[in-house]
This record gives C-alpha cells, sequence and structure tokens, in this order.
C-alpha cells in the first residue's frame, strides 16, 4: 500500500513538472526560426548565432552561422536569458539600467560584465520573447550583426516567419 502511495505522490509531483516543461517552444518552430534569423542577418552579410529558451530558461536551440564568432553564442544566451528573466526584450532591459550598474555603461567592446549582480543578464539589443497566446513561452536572441538593433530585426524576420505556427 505504501508502494503505491508513494509512485502517487511521485506522478503527482513530478508528471505536471514535465507537461510544464514539454510546454515550451517546439523543436520545429525553434529550428525554423533560428534559421529564419541566420539567414536574414547573412542576407545583409552579418554572420550571427542564434540561441532561443524556454521560459524556464533551458536552452532550446543554439545556431552558429557559417562565418559568426565564438564570443557571439555566449552573448545570443545572455541576450535571451535577460528576455526570460527581466519580461521584457532585452534592448529595453537595457534601457531601464543606470550606466552605474553595467560596466561602461553597456558600451565596452568586449563581453560586458555583471549587471545588477547577475553575469547572465546584459543591457544590449537583439533579444526578444516568443509569445503564445499571449503568454511567453520562450526567448530568441541574435548576437554578430553590427549593433544590437540590426541583431533585433534579423530576430523579428525569424518571428515573423513562425508567427502563425504559435497562436
Amino acid at each position: 500500500m505504501l508502494r503505491i502511495l508513494g509512485l502517487s505522490m511521485f506522478a503527482a509531483v513530478f508528471i505536471p513538472i514535465a507537461q510544464a516543461r514539454a510546454a515550451g517552444v517546439p523543436l520545429t518552430v525553434a529550428v525554423a526560426a533560428a534559421q529564419a534569423v541566420v539567414d536574414a542577418c547573412k542576407a545583409n552579410s552579418y554572420d550571427v548565432t542564434v540561441a532561443i529558451l524556454d521560459a524556464d530558461l533551458s536552452t532550446r536551440v543554439v545556431l552558429r552561422g557559417d562565418g559568426a564568432r565564438d564570443g557571439t553564442v555566449q552573448i545570443a544566451y545572455r541576450k535571451a536569458y535577460t528576455v526570460i528573466k527581466t519580461g521584457m526584450s532585452s534592448a529595453d532591459f537595457g534601457k531601464t539600467v543606470p550606466p552605474s550598474a553595467s560596466p561602461a555603461g553597456g558600451a565596452s567592446k568586449g563581453p560586458p560584465g555583471a549587471v545588477n549582480g547577475d553575469p547572465n543578464l546584459i543591457t544590449w539589443a537583439g533579444g526578444l520573447p516568443i509569445l503564445s497566446a499571449g503568454a511567453v513561452i520562450g526567448a530568441i536572441s541574435a548576437s554578430g550583426a553590427l549593433g544590437g538593433e540590426k541583431d533585433a530585426a534579423c530576430v523579428q524576420a525569424g518571428l515573423a516567419v513562425i508567427a502563425d505556427r504559435l497562436k
């Protein structure tokens, strides 16, 4: 009897957690979006990395385009992470951070340091939420174009490709 009760409690606790994790960005949608971002940037001669995270901050897809620098992988991850953690685009978050809270005011040439004590937050543009039925199910970002606004434009192109698949 105790064994059955124990299994029932296990199922009651862990099955909903597994179902919640499965409710993120479907893999086929994530791959299509990532490829569309890389293609949009490549059409403008930008070599980028795309990162897609589910709402639980788990990495869903990382696609490093041909020619994209290695450091773009970390920056793309941080942009998507920032979207999930703050509930806003990475650019909008950047506007809320006083220059003193972001090393070099977010204008340094190398990877920026921790923001507000979190080493994964970043103030650079290029990360946007992925929405389904009005809820954030993940985040998508790009890194490697010459400026965050260019990364964000490529990300918008990727979101446009998958918009009808997220309703």
